[in-house]
């Protein structure tokens, strides 16, 4: 063998193991960037009442879903850097979590008032608005306004707008609505209705629908839209509960511009509900 030759056998091994070790290096690197990534994804976990369909609710496998739980599902999907994990409650727990430390987030259809507002942070986009009307029995012909149910008893969630309202109205009404409370859910409000157990209550025009398709529960809305409010997120009134707010409004604005919000809005609750009523 000439020199040449030997010359060039060395060169070829040399080669050999530098391009051994770049590609050791390169895994190497690519390892380490995996990892690096996968330590900067957060975990938020997130309180739901997982009773109220067609919002928050248990699919036929067992899988929470709804109209609240898919939107964090989609910001999840466009923030790689962000997971949510949910733990179904029902709301008066919930609060009691998120301030405990326990949960990040309310998911639960959750409107603005100045209590809360005082104690939490709110987002800012809102996800859809809620119409909510009396509901009643299916062949009840005697309540279509709060006046008919003066003396009646109505049945609410303690956490509701429209429980702020009968509240509010009952300061002057004469003879009172009464009222009673459950925290189990809208289904346990309308089966309550719907046996007789209670005269009326105040349910969304979408769950009331959906009560009805899904339960077969024979229950109906009436009269005039009694409350319409923009439902929202709500966090822990802190620095982090900001930087998440501020990080899913931004993600809902995406989502309300390239049509996301209003195609999850038809899916579960039959309509476009993402924008205010006029």
């Amino acid at each position: 063998m000439t020199t040449t030759s030997k010359r060039l056998i060395s060169i070829f091994i040399i080669a050999l193991l530098w391009a051994g070790l770049t590609i050791t290096a390169g895994c190497s690197s690519e390892s380490g960037k995996s990892a690096t990534e996968s330590a900067k994804v957060k975990t938020y976990y997130v309180a739901t009442r997982g009773t109220m369909k067609p919002f928050t609710y248990m699919d036929d496998k067992g899988e929470l879903t709804g109209y609240d739980i898919e939107i964090l599902k989609e910001v999840q999907r466009r923030n790689k850097n962000m997971k949510f994990e949910f733990k179904t409650m029902s709301v008066a727990s919930a609060f009691v979590s998120l301030t405990s430390n326990q949960v990040d987030i309310i998911a639960n259809q959750m409107s603005r008032n100045a209590d809360r507002a005082a104690k939490y942070i709110f987002t800012t986009e809102a996800n859809n608005y809620t119409n909510s009307k009396i509901t009643v029995r299916g062949e009840r012909s005697d309540i279509s306004t709060l006046d008919d149910l003066k003396g009646k008893t109505m049945i609410l969630t303690p956490t509701s707008e429209v429980a702020r309202l009968i509240k509010k109205y009952n300061d002057t009404a004469e003879p009172k609505i009464n009222v009673i409370y459950t925290d189990k859910g809208s289904a346990e409000s309308f089966n309550i209705i719907a046996t007789g157990r209670a005269d009326a209550g105040a349910g969304y025009e979408v769950a009331v629908s959906e009560a009805k398709k899904t339960l077969g529960l024979n229950i109906k809305t009436v009269g005039k839209v009694i409350s319409s409010v923009p439902t929202y997120f709500i966090l822990r009134k802190d620095a982090e509960g900001q930087t998440l707010a501020a990080k899913i409004d931004a993600t809902l604005k995406e989502m309300k511009k390239d049509g996301t919000l209003s195609k999850l809005s038809e899916r579960f609750l039959g309509g476009d509900y993402t924008l205010a009523p006029k």
